[in-house]
């Protein structure tokens, strides 16, 4: 698996992760955490996303191949154009600062500061035949959960289910 260190990277792109997405989700946990996965209820997937602590999985638009930029800053700024859905969590990079950014059948391994950060998942839809994604890791202490741009698939109805359980 590849690694790669954003420990010291201040909003630039960072990275560029190219992975081939299988069931529609992209997944950010530590490196060896235990069924890092996520078990996805109705409302999961209607929200988009799936949280629990040190773990968290992303709704994606399409299945196949992505190419996903990852990004970290000290603020989440403003959402980038062209954006078809927007997600935020929060998320804590453990003390290892070891990450993995994953789909069921492949993961890259990425080294960040440790810390609490608010993380962003921009979803921008097709380029050729790559999806595109933005992961935003922004350095701060908000602990929000937030649909910021829904599309036709998800939904902003319901309460958010910011609760899930390990795929076992």
């Amino acid at each position: 698996m590849p690694k790669l260190d954003l420990s010291r990277c201040l909003m630039t792109r960072a990275v560029r992760v190219d992975l081939s997405i299988d069931f529609h989700q992209i997944s950010v946990f530590p490196v060896g955490l235990e069924d890092p996965f996520n078990d996805w209820e109705e409302r999961h997937v209607s929200q988009g996303f799936a949280w629990r602590p040190r773990s968290v999985s992303f709704r994606t638009l399409d299945n196949g191949p992505h190419s996903v930029d990852v990004f970290t800053t000290e603020y989440a700024g403003p959402l980038s154009h062209g954006v078809i859905r927007a997600v935020e969590v929060p998320f804590d990079v453990p003390s290892d600062g070891r990450l993995e950014i994953a789909s069921i059948s492949e993961a890259v391994e990425l080294s960040l500061s440790p810390g609490k950060y608010l993380l962003r998942s921009e979803m921008f839809g097709r380029s050729g035949d790559v999806e595109l994604i933005r992961l935003i890791f922004a350095r701060m202490e908000i602990r929000r959960f937030s649909i910021l741009v829904a599309d036709s698939e998800i939904s902003c109805d319901e309460p958010l289910l910011t609760e899930a359980r390990a795929a076992g």
